[in-house]
């Protein structure tokens, strides 16, 4: 039998780089590209390695565990011990879908009897994309039904955004319709209002915001002066809020959202400045992402009561 090592290893770095990337969207953590490729390149070789028979130890099922904590490592870092368990845990639920969706997908569209003596099922490139189309699909899909399904209400939280030394405390409204993520390091986007981010950002910083329309603040960004904000500014595709495809967003050092059951922190976000209302001209300062509320951003910090009567 004659085993083509590039076909093997190309093969494997396609499946692993699409299993490593699924599985940071459905735990809501950003991520590396060029750590994540050379990550799905190790798992290539990890593969590849199987031929050997002295290498069967590695095929054991403490093998395989122990590898797939070694690639979420080297994909992701070590942050926590609850994030590696969570994160390990939902690759193999990635994994078990998209082989599970391939393998379906060859039956499904094979013609003859599958345990008829003689036929066999031939993996091609087209049933490869196919497969893997169709279990992408779903995972997206599952993981939106049951993030809608945790948050199927909007609920109010007080969160806490750190920026330059300054905190501001602001009502944020959980909105499962906040599907926003920056375009470096696919970090989820919280809209805070104008008057909010007045108060939270310097000086030099509100006054270019307010000499400014709303629709000009990124052709002007040359006219601000702090160029320790300018240096966290990113720009926001958005197509839905108020009308505009751009949003003019930073990077803070934190954010802290605080829950019944505790505080949620995290600094992998980003922060777009909305310069209209929120939920009808509530009370409500900042749009919510989903992503921030998971258990991988739980802290053992304060907690609090959701608002009353909210």
């Amino acid at each position: 039998m004659r085993i083509y090592a590039d076909l093997v290893l190309l093969i494997n770095f396609i499946m692993n780089s699409i299993i490593l990337v699924v599985t940071a969207y459905a735990a809501g953590i950003s991520f590396c590209w060029k750590r994540l490729l050379m990550t799905a390149v190790a798992g290539g070789v990890y593969t590849l390695i199987g031929i050997f028979p002295e290498m069967a130890v590695l095929y054991s099922i403490p093998g395989k565990f122990l590898a797939s904590v070694v690639i979420i490592l080297l994909a992701f870092g070590y942050r926590s011990v609850k994030l590696t368990v969570t994160l390990t845990g939902i690759f193999f639920i990635v994994s078990f879908i998209l082989g599970g969706a391939l393998l379906g997908w060859m039956y499904f569209i094979q013609t003859e009897a599958p345990f008829r003596a003689g036929t066999t099922i031939k993996l091609s490139w087209g049933h490869l994309v196919a497969g893997s189309v169709i279990a992408i699909v779903l995972i997206l899909l599952v993981v939106k039904r049951l993030l809608a399904r945790m948050y199927r209400y909007k609920t109010f939280y007080q969160a806490r955004i750190e920026y330059a030394g300054q905190l501001q405390e602001v009502t944020g409204m959980l909105d499962t319709g906040n599907g926003l993520y920056s375009l470096l390091g696919r970090k989820p986007v919280v809209l805070l209002s104008l008057q909010s981010a007045l108060q939270l950002l310097g000086r030099q910083v509100a006054a270019f915001l307010t000499a400014n329309r709303p629709d000009s603040w990124l052709a002007n960004l040359d006219e601000c002066q702090d160029s320790a904000w300018l240096a966290r500014v990113e720009i926001i595709p958005c197509q839905s809020v108020g009308g505009c495809n751009m949003l003019l967003g930073f990077r803070p050092d934190s954010i802290t959202v605080m829950s019944k059951v505790g505080s949620y922190y995290t600094s992998e976000v980003l922060i777009g400045i909305y310069d209209g209302t929120f939920a009808d001209g509530s009370a409500c300062q900042a749009l919510l992402h989903p992503a921030l509320i998971t258990d991988i951003n739980r802290t053992k910090g304060e907690s609090t009561c959701e608002l009353p009567g909210q």
